[in-house]
């Protein structure tokens, strides 16, 4: 690993459990163990760092998410288990962090709703299509438009004004939304594959 992606590595496990906003240069430099003068040489400011920073964690959410659902075969399993995978993530996140990101650093937020509209688009999609070819999912949704409803769901989650983290439990808002959404495109089948999942938690 080169110094730089140390320093990424270091400087987003920071960002992710502080914030954006009260970490400096100097605090990167310092809890590093390193000059900030050696930041300076990789990176020109700190919107410099934080872009660098949230590049490798639209990197590693994405593939967290990919290889989460290719383990499942049931579209439903599959939707658990990327949800869990996104929890966790959001357990381990400063519950300011996406505020800030949003108001202060918005070519860096950017990224964020490229991994909403790219990657999790992508995934909501192939799985509507899985649950529709596994006799789970209504045959007659349109793929697309529930996609995009989920996505704009998403938002809404990640919304301070509306979920403001600091109140609410993200695992918690995640399965009220998985369930509200499954069972609006489950078949009879998909339901109580559903409510069995749901008696097994």
């Amino acid at each position: 690993m080169s110094k730089k992606e140390k320093i990424v590595n270091g400087a987003l496990e920071l960002y992710m459990r502080m914030g954006v906003k009260s970490v400096n240069m100097d605090k990167v430099a310092t809890n590093l163990g390193i000059s900030k003068k050696t930041l300076y040489v990789y990176f020109d400011n700190k919107q410099d760092l934080v872009n660098h920073c949230f590049q490798k964690h639209y990197d590693l959410v994405s593939e967290m998410i990919n290889t989460t659902a290719a383990q499942f075969e049931n579209a439903i399993d599959e939707l658990f288990a990327i949800d869990e995978s996104c929890s966790l993530v959001m357990k381990q996140t400063n519950p300011y962090l996406l505020g800030e990101l949003k108001r202060y650093y918005p070519n860096t937020w950017a990224l964020i709703e490229q991994l909403k509209q790219k990657v999790l688009f992508n995934i909501m999609k192939k799985n509507l299509n899985k649950g529709v070819e596994q006799g789970i999912y209504r045959k007659e949704i349109d793929v697309d438009i529930i996609a995009k409803l989920m996505i704009n769901r998403i938002d809404a989650l990640i919304n301070e004004e509306v979920f403001p983290l600091t109140h609410y439990d993200f695992r918690k808002l995640l399965t009220e939304i998985r369930i509200y959404h499954l069972r609006g495109v489950a078949t009879l089948k998909g339901i109580n594959y559903l409510e069995q999942k749901i008696n097994e938690e």
